[in-house]
Order: structure tokens, then C-alpha cells, then sequence
């Protein structure tokens, strides 16, 4: 099997991974960055603005921070060909996002949620090594969305301890993990599908007549820190019912106890109109900004920082929402 470095970090985690085919939206726009981040360092604009304004401010983060690591002095180029990471004991030939050879590190774009990808940063890092002949390497996890920065220094030793922990655990029985939903076999999975069914007996039995089993199950916090991550197995199980009950029914095939409705459609007014009938004097400046409402504190600042001048502190206001509750690790 020829091992990719993006799937090491999935490997890690359970040794029956494999990569879920076809392209999801969030991959889609993971590449679509990448393309960006690439360009826009190398020609110093952007190859295309018509895409949504958070894609646009997301690279320009990343690109400030490449800039705040020198990037620029040390060479740093995101050239495919320059980028290109050959690594001990893995056959794929690994891509990394930039790369400062002179400065002995590399950067990787990454957009969404925060994970951990230590085993491919390692990966890149003992490529690195191995190929500039270097003892040490650094790599700089870029999280876009986030906002942060994830930096980790590697010697060739450590580098190579956790390619190889990885890759050792490729064949091991499954276990479930962050990374489930990417697996081509998340319906499958032995694991995956006994946490599903323990999630229905649970519920099944929660119902029975007033024996107060669920209330019993509420009481106890092991239990119930157990059955939400049976559930949240159990919610991509739904999500893979409901997208096959809706390819049935567009297709005229009947599902018992469902149907389709009517699809809900959204009429608006694009932004550039709206701003022509300002300039055009046919509708009052404050009247349209009031009503289009608040804007996000990232889009403030980007419309201050465009006019050249400094956002005020004291003119934003903050909502403070219920904390979400999420899976520890």
C-alpha cells in the first residue's frame, strides 16, 4: 500500500484507515487555499478575487504569518516543484505547503477545525533532513480559520521515531477517532458499527415502559460521556441514511414514512447593487449599511485596515454564546 503522508496522521490513530474517495466541500476549499496561498506568494496578488471574502482574508493571515517568520528574507517558496519532500521509508513523494530551505522550515496551510498532524508534519520534517542532510527541522502548522499557529521543532531521532510508530500501526484492529468520518470504511468498521448499535439499544431501552433506565444512565457520568460518543457515531450513520433516502426519493422511489418538500428559495440583492444605488444617490449610504446589519469584527478590520487607518477598540461588542461541548482528547 503506497502510504501518503497526509494519511499518517490518520494511521496513527488506527491502523485500518483509509482515505474516503471523492472530494468533500471542506477538501474542495482546502485546495482551493492552498492554490491561493501559493500564487499570492509567489506573483504577490491573487489569481482570482471572485471567491468568498473569509477565503480571501484567511491566506492573507497566512501569508502575514510566513511573513513574520521571515519567510521572504529566507527564501521561502511555495513552488510545487521546489516543495516536493522525499521521505525514508515512505514510497509517496510528499508536497509541502512553503518552504525555507535556508532557514531549515516548512509550512503547511490548513483550513477547518484544529487536529493533530504530528505524524505528517514528521514525515515532511525527516524528508527534509534527509534531503538538505540537516540534524534538525522545524515545520509550522497553519490553521487559517483558527488563527493560529501550531510550531513544533524535530531532530532527525524524533522525526523518525514518530514516522515509524505510525506506520507501525497500519493493519492494527480498528479504533475509533476524530478522523472516522474520512474513512472510506466508516460504515463498515467493526468499531464504528458497534458503537451504532450499542447507541440504538441504549435508546430502544430508554423507552421501554418507566423502567428509568436512560434516568439511571443520567445519573451516572461515565455512561454519559460513553453514549454521546456512541450517538455522535450513530448521527453519521443518519447523515448516510437521510443522503441515500434522498437520492431514492429524487429518483421516484418510494421511502416509507418520508417525503420531499417543496425547496425553500432565497431571493437577494447583491452587494454590488446595493453599493451602485449608494453611489447613484438613490438610496441614503447609512440607510443601506444599517440594513445589510453588523458586520463580523475580521471584516471591520479589514475595511479599516483598507482605508489605511486603525479600528477603535471601544466600538466593538462582544456576545459571549454557550459553551460548546465537544469531545475531549
Amino acid at each position: 500500500m503506497k502510504i501518503r503522508h497526509s494519511a499518517l496522521p490518520k494511521l496513527a490513530l488506527c491502523g485500518q484507515y483509509e482515505s474516503a474517495s471523492g472530494t468533500s466541500e471542506a477538501a474542495a476549499r482546502g485546495t482551493r487555499l492552498d492554490g491561493m496561498f501559493r500564487h499570492a506568494w509567489e506573483r504577490g496578488d491573487f489569481l482570482d478575487r471572485n471567491v468568498p471574502e473569509e477565503d480571501i482574508l484567511a491566506v492573507q493571515w497566512a501569508l502575514n504569518e510566513c511573513l513574520k517568520l521571515r519567510g521572504g528574507e529566507l527564501g521561502m517558496t511555495t513552488d510545487e516543484d521546489a516543495c516536493k519532500i522525499k521521505t525514508p521509508g515512505i514510497e509517496h513523494v510528499g508536497t509541502v505547503d512553503g518552504i525555507a530551505w535556508r532557514g531549515g522550515w516548512s509550512v503547511d496551510l490548513k483550513s477547518g477545525q484544529i487536529y493533530d498532524y504530528s505524524a505528517q508534519m514528521a514525515a515532511y520534517a525527516l524528508g527534509a533532513m534527509a534531503m538538505a542532510m540537516e540534524s534538525e527541522w522545524t515545520t509550522h502548522l497553519l490553521f487559517c480559520d483558527q488563527r493560529q499557529v501550531v510550531t513544533k521543532w524535530w531532530t532527525f531521532e524524533s522525526a523518525k521515531a514518530v514516522v515509524e510508530s505510525a506506520l507501525a500501526n497500519i493493519g492494527t484492529p480498528p479504533v475509533e477517532n476524530d478522523y472516522c468520518g474520512w474513512c472510506a470504511k466508516a460504515l463498515t468498521c467493526p468499531a464504528r458499527v458497534q458503537a451504532q448499535s450499542l447507541a440504538v439499544q441504549t435508546t430502544e431501552h430508554a423507552i421501554s415502559p418507566q423502567d428509568g433506565s436512560f434516568l439511571a444512565l443520567l445519573d451516572d457520568p461515565e455512561r454519559i460521556g460513553l453514549f454521546l460518543r456512541q450517538c455522535a457515531t450513530l448521527d453519521h450513520f443518519r447523515d448516510a441514511a437521510k443522503a441515500k433516502a434522498r437520492e431514492l426519493l429524487e429518483s421516484g422511489q418510494a421511502v416509507p414514512g418520508w417525503r420531499l418538500q417543496k425547496a425553500r428559495v432565497s431571493e437577494y440583492v447583491d452587494a454590488d447593487h446595493i453599493a451602485a444605488a449608494v453611489d447613484a444617490g438613490k438610496i441614503g449610504a447609512g440607510d443601506a449599511i444599517r440594513a445589510c446589519g453588523a458586520l463580523s469584527l475580521k471584516k471591520a478590520e479589514a475595511l479599516w485596515s483598507a482605508a489605511g487607518a486603525v479600528m477603535p477598540d471601544e466600538i466593538v461588542s462582544r456576545k459571549i454564546g454557550q459553551a460548546p461541548l465537544v469531545a475531549s482528547k
